[in-house]
């Protein structure tokens, strides 16, 4: 997968989403599909498939800042596009947070193989294995500095199938779907382990991206398919379902999770 919005390192925008199903889903479908470009590395049905791995705290303090609504938030994740069970190219760490409304996204390119192997060893040997590869930004910096003073261990495992429209005219201008969105917890070498938890409940998550103002075509779609803008925040969802449903998850909190983060 190495499409233009795949290998983008930087990205400032606003990014709204809605929960769609049914005829509306259809309806909009009808329309993108006339007005926009599916993704070039899309697949012969249309879509691909992406794999998040997140970090948080051993007391789920960036899950808690979600919770809170902070208006000034980030989180780390590795995003790849392989469900193979080891990490495959191309394979980015993600400091994505909101600044008010503004959505930002930062990313390093990683190794595969480095990453693989030092993630083996826990949190900390993959920040050694940053600050030793001659190749870390200023993303790469921050998440040594937070594995250190937060001790981030992973977290959770999102998963799902994404279908993409685009503008290649306006690259400021795109329109996700997320189906079949899935969760597991993650192990301690950031990879899914358990089974797997359906986290969006028959719904297809509509995602629009932009970075100055929303095409007029797609003001009238809101409009006319009534759609009400609304906070689903895949880790979020996913830390929830996984880790804070029940005593046993409580105690995998206390048993699994804060050793993981001392590793």
């Amino acid at each position: 997968m190495t499409s233009p919005e795949a290998l983008r390192l930087h990205f400032h925008r606003y990014e709204f989403k809605y929960l769609i199903s049914g005829s509306v889903l259809d309806g909009i479908l009808r329309e993108l599909e006339i007005r926009l470009e599916r993704d070039i590395h899309s697949d012969k049905n249309g879509s691909y498939f992406i794999r998040s791995h997140y970090f948080d705290t051993d007391r789920f303090d960036l899950f808690y800042e979600k919770l809170a609504g902070l208006r000034k938030r980030y989180k780390f994740r590795f995003r790849s596009y392989s469900s193979t069970p080891a990490y495959a190219n191309p394979l980015f760490l993600e400091l994505k947070g909101r600044d008010d409304s503004l959505v930002f996204k930062h990313r390093l390119l990683l190794d595969p193989e480095g990453t693989e192997y030092s993630m083996s060893k826990g949190t900390n040997s993959f920040s050694g294995f940053l600050l030793d590869s001659g190749n870390i930004n200023g993303t790469g910096k921050r998440f040594v500095f937070d594995t250190f003073k937060k001790k981030l261990s992973p977290s959770v495992v999102v998963d799902y199938r994404r279908t993409a429209f685009e503008n290649r005219a306006n690259p400021d201008f795109r329109v996700t779907l997320d189906s079949q969105v899935l969760a597991y917890r993650a192990g301690s070498d950031g990879h899914p382990v358990g089974r797997f938890h359906n986290i969006a409940n028959g719904f297809q998550v509509l995602e629009i991206k932009f970075r100055y103002h929303l095409p007029s075509w797609f003001h009238r779609l809101i409009q006319e398919f009534e759609l009400k803008r609304v906070s689903f925040s895949k880790f979020a969802h996913a830390t929830d379902v996984i880790y804070m449903n029940s005593y046993a998850s409580y105690l995998d909190k206390v048993l699994e999770r804060r050793p993981a983060c001392l590793s």
